[in-house]
């Protein structure tokens, strides 16, 4: 689950007023920004609404709520998920396997690498990027297995889908640490100074805000997931403070969400 910062790479080719090959970051679209910001916020919303579905309250005399809470949670799963490719799919041709328009991506880049690609400190700085985004795309994917799991058709490998939700909560968490730290290492007025600053994240709030939350998020979900399983779920108060924290987990992910809107729609960000 990515928020997306605009002082990143750029995706697809254009050609400036010197008649270099130049990126456009397809980030900057409205259609983009829709479909990205959409389908975070859809999975924040699918989350909270399934983990109210576990309460002992609701599940007692309503059975069927079980059915619907891992129905929720699968579709929120895979609305991340999207959400995540489609952020990964933008910082492929960072990788050092990609030759798509590599000239152009070194050229536009060029104020900010500070190492040859050849170096391994170079390939490094060139793929850091996506290789954190794509430790969000793994939770995701963790986060969709383990939810079908949940579904009650399903129930003998409900175990497992607990674990799965514990890695994938994990793996959300680091990931959304790791942008927290990228962005103190951002200076928009110096984009070969990657030193951790404060400053740099007050230079950015809406940013940090989204990344924090969401990783919140996955912070609340491994907690609770962990007081899921029958070891320390023996009674209703315990499936119910279990289930709290799911639904504190899914409001985080959705303040995230209501964050990445404000980028999109209401800031400036470049």
């Amino acid at each position: 689950m990515e928020s997306t910062t605009y002082t990143e790479t750029v995706e697809s080719v254009d050609v400036d007023e010197t008649n270099k090959p130049v990126f456009v970051d397809r980030r900057q679209l409205l259609v983009w920004r829709i479909f990205h910001g959409t389908h975070f916020l859809l999975g924040g919303l699918c989350f909270i609404a399934g983990s109210c579905m576990y309460f002992t309250t609701v599940y007692g005399p309503y059975p069927k709520a079980l059915v619907a809470g891992g129905w929720l949670f699968t579709i929120g799963s895979l609305f991340f998920l999207l959400a995540d490719l489609q952020e990964w799919a933008h910082y492929l041709h960072s990788y050092w396997f990609c030759w798509f328009h590599r000239e152009e991506y070194e050229i536009s880049n060029s104020d900010v690498f500070r190492h040859t690609r050849s170096s391994p400190l170079g390939l490094w700085e060139r793929s850091e990027v996506g290789i954190n985004v794509f430790a969000s795309v793994c939770g995701s994917i963790c986060y969709l297995i383990g939810s079908i799991f949940f579904i009650p058709a399903l129930s003998n490998y409900l175990i497992a889908g607990d674990w799965l939700f514990i890695v994938g909560s994990a793996l959300i968490f680091l990931s959304q640490g790791w942008k927290v730290f990228r962005l103190s290492r951002m200076n928009p007025d110096d984009k070969t100074d990657h030193k951790f600053r404060f400053a740099n994240i007050l230079r950015d709030a809406p940013t940090f805000f989204a990344d924090t939350f969401t990783g919140f998020g996955g912070v609340f979900y491994f907690v609770g997931t962990i007081l899921f399983l029958p070891r320390f779920n023996l009674s209703d108060f315990d499936e119910n403070r279990a289930s709290i924290l799911f639904v504190v987990g899914g409001c985080c992910f959705t303040l995230g969400g209501f964050f990445l809107q404000y980028i999109y729609y209401c800031s400036r960000h470049k």
